[in-house]
C-alpha cells in the first residue's frame, strides 16, 4: 500500500510538471544582421574545444590545429586579411610561427549559444607574446569564434597594443 501511494505520488507531480519543449527559449542581446538572433550561455565543453585549439597553437603543433580546424574554416585576422581554408591557415601558421614564436595565454573566456540558430560560440581574451626582430612583443586579443561538431568554424581576432609601463 505505501508503495502505490509513493508511486501515484510521483506520478501526480511529474505529470503536473511542464516538459521543457512547451518553454520556449529565450535569449538575450542582439544581432543586428538577424534580427531574430539571442544568445545564452554555452557548454564549458565547447570552451574546452577552444583551449585546446589554443594549446595545440603554443605547441605549433600544425596537424591538430588542422584537425580542428574546419575544412573551409574563415579566419578575419586583426589587419582585416581573410584566410578560408585550414591549408591557408597552416602555411600562415607555419611561417609565423617560425619567425615570431607566438604564445597565446587566455586570461578570460565565456561560451555562448546562438537563440534560435543553436550555433556554438566562445569569446575569450589572450595575452599574444611573441618576438619580433629580437625583441618581446605583447599584444591583446579578442576572439569571437564559432564551434560546431568540436571543429572551428570560424573566429574573427581583435587586438590591441597594451600600455608599456
Amino acid at each position: 500500500m505505501k508503495n502505490i501511494l509513493i508511486i501515484t505520488i510521483i506520478l501526480a507531480v511529474v505529470g503536473c510538471t511542464p516538459a521543457a519543449s512547451e518553454t520556449p527559449v529565450k535569449g538575450v542581446g542582439f544581432f543586428k544582421p538577424q534580427p531574430e538572433e539571442t544568445f545564452i550561455a554555452g557548454s564549458d565543453e565547447v570552451m574546452d574545444v577552444w583551449m585546446k585549439y589554443i594549446d595545440a597553437h603554443n605547441n605549433q603543433d600544425i596537424e591538430t590545429i588542422k584537425s580542428m580546424s574546419a575544412d573551409s574554416i574563415y579566419v578575419l585576422g586583426p589587419d582585416g586579411s581573410e584566410i578560408k581554408t585550414k591549408e591557408e591557415q597552416a602555411a600562415l601558421l607555419e611561417g609565423w610561427f617560425a619567425s615570431a614564436n607566438p604564445k597565446w595565454d587566455a586570461y578570460w573566456g565565456m561560451p555562448y549559444k546562438s537563440v534560435p540558430s543553436g550555433a556554438d560560440w566562445v569569446i575569450a581574451g589572450h595575452n599574444l607574446t611573441q618576438t619580433i626582430d629580437g625583441k618581446e612583443v605583447k599584444e591583446l586579443h579578442m576572439i569571437d569564434g564559432e564551434i560546431k561538431d568540436n571543429k572551428i568554424v570560424r573566429f574573427f581576432v581583435y587586438s590591441i597594443q597594451p600600455k608599456t609601463e
